[in-house]
């Protein structure tokens, strides 16, 4: 075997291996046995076909090419050990010659890195504090989840859900497509209709009809209707007040399940906004941190990590729109553009993704940050259906989290 290395720009490596018709026939005699139990020649049994016959019913380039695919990636996998080269992701692989055998792969390694001034990084946390407002808009919120309506006699007010009639006309007249609706349901002050469509509504009674124009705003979604005068007439059917539970010890029970006073009910309330703002507050100083840390990290990768990186990024894409029910192909083609489109648009995020990953590993490394095999293993407690197969990539997930959030500690103040 004849193998030449050769480092290359931005932290990749050539391997050029040439085989020899001994080195390689082991994998083209495999090949071939694979081969001859997928065809049926008559007077031979599955599996037995010799190698001219098969030769000559599936071609002799068939059976090479299957035996590159056998053959490549032991003998990289040889080569590599052999060479002592570090190589961090799948390598590209060229066929350079099939007589004598000679490929060529080319593949990542890792980078130098530098985060020269890192420690100078800091982020400063802000207090988090609840008032009684903020308690009572949390208490609000729940409540709406179990307002009931009623139906009332009088004008329409704000928060009011009335049911309408409505249709939209041109300047000369002419019903507008896509501005009329029966029985449309539409609570007052949501402003979920053109604005000024709900202000017109307020004091009209069931059973009233009125006509009122406005103009559309210049930013509309529909472009056909950017800064278009529309004259709407409008036909209240039904108009329904909201009515909210009370918020005493049996709605408390109701909702949580619990015997509780209110002003206890109001003070676990306030605990969990308390928690919750506090998550999302180190959330945003851990994206801060982030950011600085990506600006003092200075390394240069292969364009294979980024690919990787994107396909990554394009399988996570798909996976969460088919749980939404939604499809990729519908997706792309409301936004015109071809999956080589959105794969190109990627790459700019795959390689900041990258870089920062490179970047956080070689702070952890200066700051000798270290995890107890204690908390690996508590850690490991809490995630389900871990297997002997998994279990490593698990574990190193693991570790690798409670590193990063044990270097975050370190830089927020």
């Amino acid at each position: 075997m004849d193998i030449k290395v050769k480092k290359l720009p931005k932290a990749e490596v050539e391997v050029i291996v040439e085989l020899t018709e001994a080195e390689f026939k082991p994998h083209l005699d495999k090949s071939a046995e694979e081969l001859s139990k997928q065809v049926k020649i008559d007077g031979f049994r599955e599996g037995k076909v010799p190698f001219e016959v098969l030769s000559q019913h599936v071609g002799k380039d068939m059976i090479v090419n299957n035996a590159l695919d056998l053959a490549i990636p032991m003998v990289l996998t040889e080569v590599v050990k052999k060479e002592k080269i570090d190589i961090i992701a799948r390598p590209k692989v060229e066929v350079i010659s099939t007589d004598p055998i000679k490929f060529k792969a080319i593949a990542p390694t890792f980078p130098e890195v530098k985060v020269d001034g890192y420690e100078k990084v800091k982020v400063k946390a802000k207090d988090v504090k609840i008032d009684q407002k903020d308690v009572d808009g949390a208490i609000e919120r729940v409540t709406k989840q179990f307002v009931e309506w009623k139906e009332v006699l009088r004008g329409i007010e704000k928060g009011d859900k009335a049911e309408l009639d409505f249709e939209g006309f041109d300047d000369g007249g002419a019903a507008l497509e896509g501005t009329q609706s029966k029985n449309h349901p539409l609570i007052i002050g949501e402003d979920m209709m053109v604005p000024g469509f709900e202000d017109n509504l307020i004091g009209m009674k069931t059973g009233e009809e009125k006509e009122f124009q406005l103009t559309f705003p210049k930013d509309y979604h529909k472009e056909n209707f950017q800064n278009k005068k529309v004259k709407f007439h409008v036909k209240v059917i039904k108009i329904e007040k909201a009515e909210y539970p009370e918020v005493n010890e049996e709605f408390i029970e109701k909702i949580t399940g619990q015997k509780k006073k209110v002003e206890d009910f109001k003070k676990d309330v306030e605990r969990d906004l308390t928690e919750f703002k506090k998550s999302e507050e180190r959330k945003k100083l851990e994206n801060e941190l982030l950011e600085k840390f990506l600006t003092v990290t200075k390394t240069e990768f292969s364009d294979i990590l980024i690919d990787e990186e994107v396909d990554h990024m394009i399988r996570e894409m798909k996976h969460d729109m088919q749980h939404k029910g939604l499809k990729f192909e519908d997706y792309l083609s409301h936004l015109k553009k071809s999956e080589d489109d959105m794969r190109e648009e990627m790459k700019k995020e795959a390689s900041k993704r990258i870089t920062l990953r490179f970047g956080i590993n070689e702070i952890i490394n200066k700051e000798k940050v270290e995890v107890s095999d204690e908390k690996i293993a508590e850690q490991m407690k809490q995630v389900p259906n871990v297997t002997p197969e998994n279990e490593p990539q698990v574990k190193g997930q693991i570790t690798n989290s409670l590193k990063i959030t044990q270097l975050f500690d370190r830089f927020i103040q």
